[in-house]
């Protein structure tokens, strides 16, 4: 089994989202979950969502290792908001704006999105040196700002791009279907495994269940969860990884990690 890799100073959560509807009670689904296979990720400006990122550990081993974990598990909260249009390099995307605390910390990002009638596509990115729930995959356009204290001095943007832009998601949202690409490091699957009734703080919502592998991390789980009104949950499972410091690179201890995400609330305008 491939190992991978965890290093103590954590400064960046991995992971992709809550919206509070003026009349909740049409869009609570039944206990039967409704396959509606023709939703689009909502990308109507001043949708919102607020949401929770827990990142904890278990089954640490050996037990020499466990005051590193004192301060786990590492709790994120943030919002979500669609902002408005934006062109970059002659592409129009829509602007999300992700804004959370992580230890206390508050971050801002911002993830542009292009979204067709084939696909749902992280088209770049302006962030801080960690991330909340969002990006829900990998970008194109990586664009660093850095702040002027100088007011006479306008802030630096630079950006970079690779050569194939990767699909969050494929339309139409239909049981079975599935891709997959290389993003340099890892051979990356997806996969829609069928639609099921998520119960999370913003209600009880039919979702399509989409699994990701990663080639390097065979064992690796993760599973996203959509739905007309967006992502609902994210569940990441890793086992036996290798715990490492900087002081002992090689590693000293093995743990499993999960990275769950869940909407507390949201709100999409009506028309």
């Amino acid at each position: 089994m491939l190992k991978t890799e965890f290093i103590f100073i954590y400064t960046v959560l991995i992971f992709l989202s809550s919206l509070t509807i003026i009349n909740c009670s049409d869009d609570i689904v039944s206990r039967v979950p409704v396959d509606s296979s023709d939703f689009r990720y909502p990308f109507k400006d001043g949708s919102t969502w607020t949401y929770k990122k827990t990142f904890s550990v278990s089954d640490i081993r050996p037990d020499s290792i466990l005051h590193y974990f004192t301060d786990y598990p590492l709790v994120t909260t943030g919002t979500v908001i669609i902002l408005y249009d934006t062109v970059i390099n002659s592409i129009t995307t829509k602007c999300f704006l992700d804004h959370f605390t992580l230890q206390g910390v508050a971050r801002t990002n911002r993830f542009y999105y292009i979204n067709n009638d084939t696909s749902l596509i992280l088209f770049a990115s302006r962030y801080s040196p960690a991330s909340g729930l969002f990006p829900l995959n990998t970008i194109r356009n990586n664009i660093f700002q850095i702040e002027s204290s100088n007011p006479k001095t306008e802030d630096v943007i630079s950006s970079y791009s690779i050569d194939t832009l990767f699909s969050t998601l494929k339309y139409p949202i239909i049981t079975g279907q599935e891709w997959s690409y290389f993003n340099g490091f890892n051979t990356i699957s997806r996969k829609y495994m069928g639609f099921e009734n998520i119960s999370v703080p913003a209600g009880t919502i039919s979702c399509m269940k989409e699994r990701t592998t990663y080639s390097s991390i065979p064992d690796d789980e993760i599973y996203n969860y959509y739905s007309k009104f967006g992502l609902m949950k994210r569940t990441q499972f890793i086992n036996d990884i290798s715990f490492s410091t900087i002081v002992n690179p090689a590693g000293i201890g093995i743990i499993d990690v999960n990275d769950d995400s869940e909407i507390l609330s949201y709100n999409i305008p009506t028309d």
